[in-house]
């Protein structure tokens, strides 16, 4: 017994510490996990799934917020900025064409991704027919309009190969009265069939 307490004395921190069972973490939301784990408390997603992502916010095909989860986004973007009085653009996405909607989508997603900035929110909106919606803080009609043209350029380059390609619809929200995110996803849908832009609310 002297012996192991005097060989535990000896031993280097670090490697005292190292043969204490490893902390785990969730890969998906990064909360901690139970040793022995198999499921994530928190999100749901296996531990050991090496593509995990929390399944209640986002579409395991595209990478983007789900439509459960950024419809909510859209809603309170909205009440910020009818708070703030500050302008709001909003983009509806969709694909044309015979392209298996987990394609579209994933091939949609990517160009949305890499085409809006760091304070906008991408998300998915739905899949029959595949569309994307883009939540555009702090953006006039003029910038709405600006990002709907790089938006929809860049997914029809994203479409072209399989033969698709994609419509977009776009709203731009006045700060000056309380609108709800039913009636502007409905907005867009109405600017996306006519390629008139939509405006909504008052001026501030």
């Amino acid at each position: 017994m002297s012996n192991t307490t005097d060989r535990l004395y000896r031993m280097p921190i670090g490697d005292f510490l190292r043969r204490r069972p490893e902390a785990q973490t969730c890969q998906a939301c990064g909360s901690p996990l139970p040793h022995g784990a198999v499921f994530c408390a928190s999100c749901g997603v296996r531990a050991d799934d090496p593509q995990a992502e929390p399944l209640h916010i986002v579409d395991r095909t595209t990478g983007l917020f789900n439509d459960r989860f950024v419809r909510p986004v859209l809603e309170d973007e909205l009440a910020r900025a009818h708070r703030y009085q500050r302008n709001l653009g909003v983009l509806l996405i969709e694909a044309n064409g015979s392209l298996p909607p987990d394609e579209a989508l994933k091939a949609m997603a990517a160009a949305l991704a890499g085409t809006v900035r760091d304070v906008d929110t991408p998300g998915v909106l739905g899949r029959t027919p595949p569309q994307l919606l883009a939540i555009l803080p702090d953006t006039d009609v003029a910038g709405t309009a600006h990002a709907a043209n790089r938006v929809l350029e860049a997914v029809n380059e994203a479409l072209k190969p399989q033969g698709g390609e994609a419509a977009v619809g776009l709203v731009c929200v006045r700060p000056g009265q309380r609108v709800r995110a039913g009636a502007v996803i409905e907005s867009a849908g109405r600017s996306l069939r006519s390629g008139r832009p939509e405006m909504m609310g008052k001026p501030a």
